[in-house]
């Protein structure tokens, strides 16, 4: 694919704006800010994401540049003022306007400053309103405060409440930038008396701290003193006590309904806890509290007791109806039954984080999606005449199709192939202890599933028996073992076997692969279980071994993926449910547990017929990757930066030509390479390092395999450019060091002038301050240097 309005780069030019901007900074603009804003940690240089990660064909993962704030300036911890874009002296402030407003509009920042060290542009982001001023002019703290509370009408109680600090972890964890925004508007919410607030946070940019951190606030400040926090398994409210909530230490408690218990102040809960069935009657064990017991209710993961009928979760809040109530959710939409969208009970999202933005900022890991085909997916199975199950009862003759498979028929065959196809995926790409979460249309299958899993990995499986584990709602064992698979120091279970159980809320960070053997047909759960994999953990141990997880893939047997093509599953929320003015919300009736007991028939199994002996093939797989744009297309990116560089440079000679002339190859390469660094990958993939003139000559002409940088530092043309007659003895054996610190560091290394503090310069007795004499002083080193690296890259 090609990257249109990409134009060719003069790295000369742009490598000065970007030093003149820089002086700009530390002389006219760095001087001023901090002498209006003395406050120490006022001033803050932000990256606000971390870098878009991109994956190759190799399955290298490459980081892009983050975005960043030139100054983001602070009046408490908790609340940026103001913003500040800075342009070179040579520009003019009307150039970082429109960016300083995009910014202040991503961060949720009040006010707005665009200025080129002398001119100073102002926009209020609350008002609308703009004005010019001088840099000397900028305003101070309490200046931009008052105007602050003036626009927003905090009152002083308010004010006490709203810059509440954040809890700030032993290992100085603070709230992400749209965390910040989450939590500071529902700050203001529940100050304006807002009684319903929904959050839209994807799965995997942190929902539960963002809880913590809302009911910290709340409580230390004293606005609410009862604080519920309520999810729906037990799984969930174990990792929550354990891990982001630990700091309320004592103060909180794990709701018993087989007790009453009035003396904590923070609650957590499931709702099977408050609601039970004894004797085909419904208990409802919350009713032995007080009405108005609790201030604050926080329900985690809306969605599914908004869904789910049995849990009867509106009743719960019904009954504590005075409480400020808060859902959190990545999915806010039931497509299946819009009556139960979340937006009908709590209103429009006063946030919404979604996976597209958590991709895009580096915050949440890419996918790459391969999807194998199955012959008899594709034809679908038709039985001949006279066909019996294997249990000898004759089935209807018809086209089963996919949607079928596993429900209304089982091909023990097509079972056998997609767990055949599994393992060999797992072992081509050195996979076989990346954590596996593999999602069947029943349990039935998932059991089945387990053991022909088993069979394809038996070597692993006797290394230890929980290699392949079933972790489904009616297996204690693997129940049991889910703790050890979400743990990133556990190597077991490696492959997770499931039907519905993993796919919402197993917070397990280090999945690489999400193997899709079942037809989803909700978009709501479609995107949970995506979910599973979108976590990045850069750098864990386990069982010993150093690993990182960047980015993870989908292995979709069901086509599945083609709900990636649906706008809804990533666009806004929507309601579709229409609620007359001053009409209450619609809510779902009360539905009794179904009895069960003596007397009470059970209900006849569904025959589901079961037919072997059918072969079945994988006929064809189609993989692709995550664009630049967030689609998934099927070139990948290798063939996004060819035709990146192509379009440029049409030829290596045309490519090579540019290169020589101009003095900023790093600047050049960053932008051909669209801001990634394939050193690593080139590395891992032919065992040396490369050049990045040799990586660009590699993936846009074909020169394979490249030059290493090894062999480039002991070519003849630096055989010659070191032996020349104008170079003494001394400065020869200076460069020949520098050319060797070249080979295992690259050239952008040896324009630091600490590269003279390496063990090879120092043995010889070459100091900083020597090294640099014998140059001729700094500006004839650097001069030298530009030669010296054109030499490297001149043809035998």
């Amino acid at each position: 694919m090609a990257f249109k309005g990409l134009k060719p780069l003069d790295t000369d030019v742009l490598k000065f704006q970007l030093e003149n901007e820089e002086n700009t900074k530390r002389t006219l603009i760095t001087p001023v800010l901090e002498k209006k804003w003395p406050g120490k940690g006022q001033i803050v240089m932000e990256y606000f994401t971390d870098g878009r990660i991109t994956v190759d064909e190799y399955g290298s993962a490459h980081r892009g540049k983050p975005k960043k704030v030139d100054y983001l300036l602070l009046y408490y911890q908790n609340i940026p003022l103001a913003l500040v874009e800075a342009k070179g002296r040579d520009h003019t402030a009307d150039e970082g306007y429109a960016q300083a407003i995009e910014y202040a509009r991503i961060l949720d920042v009040p006010f707005a400053y665009a200025t080129n060290g002398v001119d100073l542009i102002e926009r209020d982001m609350i008002s609308g309103l703009n004005r010019e001023l001088k840099m000397n002019d900028f305003p101070g703290p309490n200046e931009l405060w008052e105007r602050y509370v003036q626009e927003t009408g905090l009152g002083k109680t308010e004010q006490q409440i709203y810059s509440y600090p954040y809890y700030v972890t032993p290992s100085g964890k603070t709230p992400r930038y749209y965390q910040r925004i989450i939590i500071n508007r529902t700050t203001r919410a529940v100050l304006d008396g807002q009684k319903r607030i929904l959050i839209v946070c994807a799965t995997g940019t942190g929902k539960t701290f963002e809880a913590f951190q809302l009911i910290w606030r709340f409580w230390k400040s004293g606005l609410k003193r009862k604080i519920l926090f309520l999810a729906d398994r037990n799984i969930l409210v174990d990792q929550t006590m354990h891990e982001d909530f630990a700091p309320f230490e004592d103060h909180m408690v794990k709701f018993d309904n087989s007790r009453i218990d009035t003396a904590h102040e923070i609650y957590l809960g499931i709702y099977q806890q408050f609601m039970t069935t004894r004797d085909g009657e419904i208990v409802r064990h919350y009713r032995q509290y007080p009405r108005d017991f609790f201030d604050l209710i926080i329900v985690d993961e809306c969605h599914r007791s908004s869904a789910d009928m049995d849990s009867n979760w509106h009743d719960i809040l019904d009954y504590f109806g005075d409480a400020t109530i808060i859902g959190l959710t990545a999915t806010p939409k039931d497509d299946a039954d819009p009556k139960k969208s979340n937006i009908a009970y709590f209103g429009e999202p006063i946030y919404t984080y979604s996976l597209k933005q958590g991709i895009d900022d580096g915050f949440l890991a890419p996918y790459k999606v391969v999807v194998p085909e199955l012959d008899v997916d594709k034809q679908g199975y038709t039985p001949p005449e006279g066909t019996v199950d294997d249990t000898g009862s004759p089935i209807e003759i018809r086209t089963y199709h996919q949607r079928e498979f596993d429900r209304s028929i089982v091909l023990p065959d097509r079972r056998r192939a997609v767990a055949k196809r599994i393992t060999e995926y797992m072992k081509t790409n050195d996979m076989r202890y990346a954590k596996t979460i593999v999602f069947c249309e029943n349990i039935a299958h998932a059991h089945e599933m387990v053991r022909l899993l088993e069979n394809e990995n038996a070597d692993l499986v006797a290394e230890d028996p929980r290699y392949v584990m079933a972790i489904t709602g009616e297996d204690a064992q693997g129940k049991a073992e889910l703790d050890n698979f979400i743990n990133n120091k556990s190597r077991y279970p490696v492959i997770a076997v499931t039907s519905r159980l993993m796919s919402t809320g197993v917070n397990a960070k280090t999945c690489e692969l999400i193997v899709l053997d079942r037809t989803i047909g909700s978009m709501t759960e479609f995107k949970q279980i995506i979910g599973r994999g979108t976590r990045v953990v850069e750098h864990y141990t386990c069982a010993g071994e150093e690993k990182s997880k960047m980015y993870f893939t989908i292995l979709d047997f069901r086509n599945n993926y083609l709900l990636f093509k649906d706008p809804g599953f990533d666009g806004d929320p929507t309601d579709v449910v229409t609620v007359p003015p001053g009409a209450p919300i619609p809510k779902p009736p009360i539905r009794p547990v179904p009895p069960v007991g003596p007397g009470v028939p059970p209900e006849p199994p569904r025959h589901v017929a079961r037919v072997s002996g059918v072969d079945v093939e994988i006929v064809g797989e189609l993989v692709q990757y995550l664009d630049e744009n967030g689609n998934l297309v099927q070139q990948n990116l290798g063939s996004c930066v060819r035709n990146n560089i192509l379009g440029q440079y049409e030829t290596i000679d045309d490519f090579r030509k540019a290169w020589l002339l101009t003095k900023s190859k790093t600047v050049m390469a960053r932008q051909l390479l669209l801001d990634m660094d394939w050193g690593d990958s080139f590395e891992t993939r032919y065992g040396y390092k490369v050049d990045p003139f040799d990586i660009i000559c590699c993936m846009a002409y074909e020169m394979d395999p490249p030059i290493s940088r090894a062999r480039r530092a002991r070519s003849a043309c630096i055989g010659r450019f070191i032996e020349q007659d104008r170079f003494d003895g001394g400065t020869r054996e200076l460069l020949r060091l520098l050319v060797d610190a070249y080979a295992m560091s690259g050239f952008e290394a040896l324009r630091n002038l600490d590269i003279f503090n390496m063990p090879q310069f120092r043995e010889l007795g070459w100091t900083k301050l020597k090294a640099v004499r014998k140059f001729g002083g700094k500006d004839k080193y650097l001069a030298l240097l530009n030669e010296l690296e054109n030499a490297i890259y001149e043809e035998e």
